[in-house]
């Protein structure tokens, strides 16, 4: 399943596995009370049945796959790469126009300075 597929509260504390540090999209599987703490954390008293409920979702006792997460940190570098080449865009004008401006400057030399 994708991150977009899911529901609103759903997509919510995906982020907040995010929020907590797990951006490798390679690491995707929790232990339940990992999960149950990040829900305590923000104001939920368990784990999110649609995760800990789910038989799919079950890699060994205790843990359990979140493939969703990979799908959301994939999806924000994509995101981030655009902000990025967005920002890095708006530098080059920025510097581009401050060069400009220092050209229209006049600048006197040591001898005109001292000459007056």
């Amino acid at each position: 399943m994708k991150y977009t597929d899911l529901k609103e509260k759903q997509q919510e504390f995906v982020q907040w596995l995010f929020d907590d540090g797990n951006q490798d999209q390679d690491k995707t599987t929790f232990q339940r009370g990992y999960l149950k703490r990040i829900a305590n954390d923000n104001g939920m008293a368990w784990a999110p049945a649609w995760i800990v409920k789910d038989t799919n979702r079950v890699s060994k006792r205790g843990f359990y796959f979140v493939p969703e997460l990979a799908h959301f940190i994939q999806s924000a570098g994509d995101g981030m790469k655009d902000e990025e080449d967005v920002l890095i865009e708006r530098m080059r004008d920025e510097a581009a126009s401050e060069s400009v401006l220092l050209e229209e400057i006049p600048v006197e030399s040591a001898a005109e300075t001292v000459a007056v």
